[in-house]
């Protein structure tokens, strides 16, 4: 075991030696969290062996791409760890996961030679040689782990959208589920390539320009094209469907209550001119989780679409405060002065993270998963790390070894996850007694690893319980 211990050890600092080299810079003064790298690919193939023989084509595509990202992941640490190499060409030695990708998208899911080699040689490049362009485009804002996580969940959303966009064309989506999944993708596609489209043409930066150009291809493709695919208008659908039922209006009515509080905070921060403690950033997670736990027991669809909406929003936005854009830029740079992690080098990644680490597995295309699963990011970012943070910085006194953490954190952590599941079974919302027994040496596990890592909480939690719930 110190043997592996000390190989881990090895290949991570020559990772990030050979990453400066290459002038690539790594979040400072932190590990490389190798670990991180294959858990998106994980969850993506447990959530396949979950279904057994329920699944659509769709999760058996991403977890047969979750295969794919695990040989992605070490193959890209070898060749960081090897020495005289230039880390941001293209090796050869990207084409093996190419190949194995593509040949279980020919043999498995039986798609046709052209589509497999297609998507298998696209899912293998971005996987590898896109983690290292993510790094480079982003400097200090990731370490090897947290990029190679983010990277793996971009090619699992684009192979998503690859597979089901094009279908909508010939069959347009008649379930709620189905039609939200395809306004968002179409949306969050839309922001992201808004995102690329400003890298690439500085011109698009300037206000004016900025502003036409999301008139513009609004009215002639976002639209167009969302119209074109659910044969309907969406605007219309989501109105009709939010006020379709008393319980979505009503938790609409929860939802905008905790945003009303939001931003009372907001503002009170911003008022006082200080900066945000870690403590007083732990009121979105508690929010956020009031927000998800009620989503997920009454309305997991509406909870689902708003949370899709939420990213591009977000995505949005920062996109704003990057650039400057009147009249938000201004206003989104002094919540971020005030707000901003530490982690957060120039990009705010840190309510990106909370996010996706909240919605993840509601994300995952699944069509039977368990409560307990839905609430890996609830539990872990929003009321175990919430907990932790409020005891550890009130009362805590006993240092963990090796950690800046708290004995009296660690144990609130524990508390108020396993207090959450039990509340709910008492209220007969889990019935297998095995999810209980499962979900407790969960909780405690994934919350002594919260204690040991440097990485981002938001980000590696949220998969790590998914991954130990859904086993």
């Amino acid at each position: 075991m110190e043997a592996i211990t000390k190989l881990y050890v090895n290949m991570g600092e020559r990772i990030i030696q050979n990453l400066e080299s290459n002038k690539i810079r790594h979040r400072t003064k932190v590990s490389p969290g190798l670990w991180i790298g294959p858990l998106m690919g994980f969850c993506a193939t447990s959530t396949l062996l979950y279904e057994d023989h329920s699944y659509s084509e769709i999760c058996l595509l991403e977890g047969l791409t979750g295969i794919g990202l695990i040989i992605s992941c070490f193959i890209l640490y070898i060749l960081l760890s090897t020495n005289n190499v230039v880390v941001k060409d293209f090796q050869v030695v990207y084409f093996l996961p190419c190949i194995v990708t593509s040949t279980l998208y020919l043999l498995v899911a039986n798609k046709g030679l052209l589509v497999s080699v297609a998507w298998g040689s696209s899912v293998g490049s971005l996987s590898t040689w896109g983690v290292v362009q993510v790094m480079s485009q982003f400097p200090s804002c990731f370490t090897v782990g947290e990029a190679t996580a983010v990277t793996h969940g971009l090619v699992l959303f684009l192979l998503s959208a690859a597979t089901n966009i094009p279908l909508r064309y010939h069959l347009p989506p008649i379930h709620n589920n189905d039609i939200a999944t395809v306004i968002l993708q179409v949306g969050i596609l839309y922001v992201l390539s808004l995102c690329l489209v400003c890298k690439l043409f500085p011109r698009l930066r300037e206000t004016k320009q900025f502003y036409a150009w999301i008139f513009v291809t609004s009215a002639l493709w976002l639209f167009p094209t969302l119209h074109s695919l659910l044969d309907r208008s969406p605007i219309l659908w989501i109105f009709s469907y939010i006020f379709s039922k008393p319980s979505r209006i009503f938790l609409m009515t929860i939802w905008s209550i905790c945003f009303l509080l939001s931003w009372c905070f907001i503002i009170h921060k911003l008022n006082l001119k200080t900066k945000a403690t870690t403590s007083d950033r732990k009121v979105f997670h508690v929010l956020a989780s009031i927000v998800f736990i009620a989503g997920l027991i009454w309305e997991p669809v509406l909870l689902y679409t708003a949370s899709g909406a939420a990213f591009a929003l977000l995505t949005m936005l920062e996109l704003f405060r990057f650039l400057n854009i009147p009249p938000l830029g201004k206003i989104l740079h002094q919540g971020y002065a005030v707000f901003a992690d530490e982690k957060d080098e120039f990009v705010s990644l840190t309510p990106l993270y909370l996010l996706c680490g909240l919605s993840f597995p509601l994300w995952m295309p699944a069509n039977d998963t368990a409560l307990l699963p839905l609430l890996s990011g609830v539990l872990t970012v929003g009321i175990g790390d919430a907990a932790a943070s409020f005891v550890g910085s009130n009362w805590g006194k006993y240092k963990l070894n090796g950690s800046r953490k708290t004995m009296e954190g660690l144990i609130a952590c524990i508390t108020s996850q396993l207090v959450l599941i039990y509340i709910l079974a008492g209220f007969g919302l889990i019935e297998d007694k095995r999810h209980l027994f499962r979900s407790t040496f969960a909780v405690i596990g994934v919350s002594i690893v919260e204690t040991r890592t440097e990485q981002v909480d938001n980000l590696v939690m949220p998969l790590l319980m998914y991954l130990c719930l859904l086993l």
